[in-house]
């Protein structure tokens, strides 16, 4: 599938329908960023803290689309077990990352500790389910969207680059980006080639569990290293 940069037929998303949900879900997570997660936050602190909104507009929608397919979901999205290859990659893939988020805070002058007891808050949506609403839309769904009509590498490029843009509306409502001009683009340049690796696991292990756990290990390091 991935070499030849085609999915079958009956799975390819009418291109216009494709660029369509790109734009209506980038819209809908911008206006909930700026316009309702606030209130959403105050008024309900805990549906806030289960992501509810992260996951009625990221990881439903897909399921539902795929649904409209009549496809089955687990085998679309390649929720598929992890073989013995796919606990390497894991394992490796997942080390660099650990690795590369302590560097950088040395690197930063930041002080160097790890501390695992954060807000539950941070545990339930950065650690558990940012892995499951990040990696079920983007290397799950768009990535093979996106192949169906181009080569895997572009494909895995404009996925990226989509990924990036992604955390703007979050960044920029909450005021979350950088002070420097160094560290905006240190920032920006590890989500891009974060996600860039990530599709390469999937083309690797063709399983989207073995990148859901790579993004959550990279998640509890960044959490537990800012703690």
């Amino acid at each position: 599938m991935w070499a030849s940069g085609r999915t079958n037929r009956e799975s390819k998303m009418p291109l216009a329908g494709l660029a369509g949900y790109i734009v209506v879900f980038f819209s809908l997570w911008t206006f909930y960023n700026f316009e309702v997660a606030s209130v959403f936050k105050m008024q309900y602190p805990g549906l806030y803290r289960y992501d509810v909104v992260k996951l009625l507009l990221w990881t439903l929608p897909v399921f539902v689309y795929l649904k409209y397919e009549n496809r089955a979901a687990f085998t679309a999205l390649r929720l598929r077990s992890i073989t013995g290859a796919g606990v390497k990659w894991a394992v490796c893939v997942s080390l660099f990352f650990v690795a590369y988020q302590f560097i950088g805070t040395i690197v930063i002058g930041e002080e160097l500790r790890f501390n695992l007891d954060f807000a539950a808050n941070k545990w339930i949506k950065g650690v558990i389910l940012v892995g499951f609403t990040e990696e079920i839309l983007f290397r799950g769904f768009l990535l093979q969207k996106i192949a169906a009509y181009i080569n895997f590498g572009l494909a895995n490029l404009i996925t990226s680059l989509l990924f990036l843009f992604i955390h703007f509306p979050g960044w920029l409502a909450l005021n979350m980006l950088p002070a420097t001009l160094f560290l905006k683009i240190a920032l920006f340049a590890f989500i891009f080639i974060f996600s860039m690796m990530q599709g390469y696991v999937l083309k690797k292990t063709d399983s989207l569990w073995v990148c859901i756990v790579i993004h959550s290990i990279n998640n509890l390091a960044a959490n537990a290293l800012g703690a």
